[in-house]
């Protein structure tokens, strides 16, 4: 059965029970309260393989903890007011506080701007509503204490006489302290429709992780059957050193010249870092003192797998520096995916029937296409001078001139005389490089 993780602040665990009780014959689902924001991470950290999703209790959780979540690859949703979960509140806040004076209101933060402005819209021009909206700081571990000090501050200073706010594990302490304090909740609608989301996400993500994924990896040409047992050796060594590592379940197959391995979706996510770089290539490469290149596959069956994790491979191969692709059960392939993990570089997202088709219709190799979106990748451009490409294709100047103009008779590429800045004589030829594929993007 799945397994939820409500990671809430304490105070909120009463209100959440009998809800999350309706859902007890899909789910099971554990309560991980805390009372200050410090103990989010320790929370988290301890508890994130244990469930196959979490939902946070509002946005002040998962915004404290936004820069881990990026990394974790399994479904996350958060409690937040709607609309009419703030219609509703504003409705019992002028009921229940009859001629209530808004001007004379702080509220924390109600994180939509929409609802800040109805807020303010209840009010004269003159004046406008006490908020930290646009000054609050969801990382900050002091964010309770902040929170407290200025709704203190303002009561203090005679400025209000209500408060309002969406921090649960507060109330207490300010009602304590005298404050007249209503606390902005989330309605039971709103909490079941987050759960259900939630459910959908995790039941969804099931059926990718049990995809069968497959691994690929040829070993270098030796000069001499000794040195090929040793190559092969040492790269065995290292794929069961690093599925140790890394606490994996890698089932590693060694053949005469490669190796094949089994592995599940949500691994190859966490090797992959969700398809952004390869934690494998990573490792072969600092410990090998020979390149390795690596084709994952995915498949609906074992065989498939296979298949397209050696067309992988092949792609990969021919690429001069080690890296990864990945195709998928559609055929689809994602890479390169080096061993450098950089927030900017923009991965290919191809099919291989595509640039094979691509690849007949203008008589240019399937080498040849895969060398030009390399140095379209490495230079993070699509304009290259014939310096620039075989600079980083390594290859002579007059023979990546020669494959540019092919690009351009092909109408694959435009080219024109430019004067490149800082630099003095003759126009340079720049060439602007059209594939279909990165046009789509």
């Amino acid at each position: 059965m799945i397994k939820i993780g409500i990671i809430t602040a304490k105070r909120t665990i009463e209100n959440l029970k009998p809800i999350f009780k309706t859902f007890h014959d899909q789910c099971e689902y554990y309560f991980l309260t805390y009372d200050s924001l410090q103990e989010i991470h320790k929370i988290f950290h301890h508890n994130k393989k244990l469930f196959d999703g979490f939902l946070f209790g509002g946005p002040l959780p998962y915004f404290f903890l936004e820069e881990e979540l990026k990394s974790y690859t399994k479904p996350v949703v958060y409690l937040d007011l709607t609309k009419e979960d703030f219609y509703k509140h504003l409705f019992k806040v002028t009921q229940l506080h009859k001629g209530i004076d808004f001007s004379r209101v702080a509220i924390d933060y109600v994180w939509a701007e929409d609802n800040l402005r109805e807020l303010e819209s209840l009010l004269p021009d003159t004046k406008t509503i006490y908020t930290l909206e646009n000054t609050i700081n969801f990382k900050n571990s002091r964010l309770y204490d902040e929170i407290i000090d200025y709704h203190a501050d303002l009561w203090d200073k005679g400025l209000i006489d209500f408060s309002i706010t969406r921090a649960a594990n507060i109330v207490d302490f300010l009602q304590s302290k005298g404050l007249t304090v209503y606390y902005m909740g989330i309605s039971e609608a709103t909490i079941k429709e987050k759960i259900e989301e939630l459910i959908s996400q995790i039941e969804f993500s099931d059926l990718k992780e049990n995809q069968v994924v497959a691994g690929f990896i040829d070993c270098p040409v030796a000069s001499s059957s000794s040195e090929n047992e040793l190559i092969q050796i040492s790269i065995y060594k290292e794929l069961l050193e690093f599925n140790a590592r890394n606490g994996l379940q890698l089932v590693i197959q060694r053949y005469h010249n490669s190796f094949e391995i089994s592995t599940s979706y949500g691994e190859l996510q966490e090797i992959t870092n969700d398809f952004r770089a390869c934690k494998l290539i990573r490792f072969l490469n600092d410990r090998l003192s020979f390149d390795v290149y690596v084709g994952w596959g995915i498949g609906r069956t074992f065989t498939q797998a296979v298949q397209h994790a050696e067309l992988a491979f092949r792609e990969a191969k021919s690429y001069i520096d080690s890296c990864t692709f990945v195709i998928d059960e559609t055929q689809h392939s994602i890479g390169p995916l080096s061993f450098k993990e950089t927030d900017d570089t923009k991965m290919t997202f191809y099919s291989r029937e595509e640039i094979e088709r691509l690849s007949q219709q203008v008589d240019i190799t399937v080498a040849q296409l895969q060398k030009v979106m390399t140095a379209i990748t490495r230079l993070k451009t699509n304009e290259l001078t014939s310096k620039s490409a075989a600079d980083v294709l390594n290859m002579s100047v007059r023979s990546t001139n020669r494959f540019l103009n092919q690009l351009v008779e092909k109408d694959l590429a435009t080219v024109e005389s430019k004067k490149m800045n800082g630099l003095q004589g003759r126009p340079m030829k720049v060439y602007t490089i059209n594939l279909p594929f990165f046009n789509r993007q």
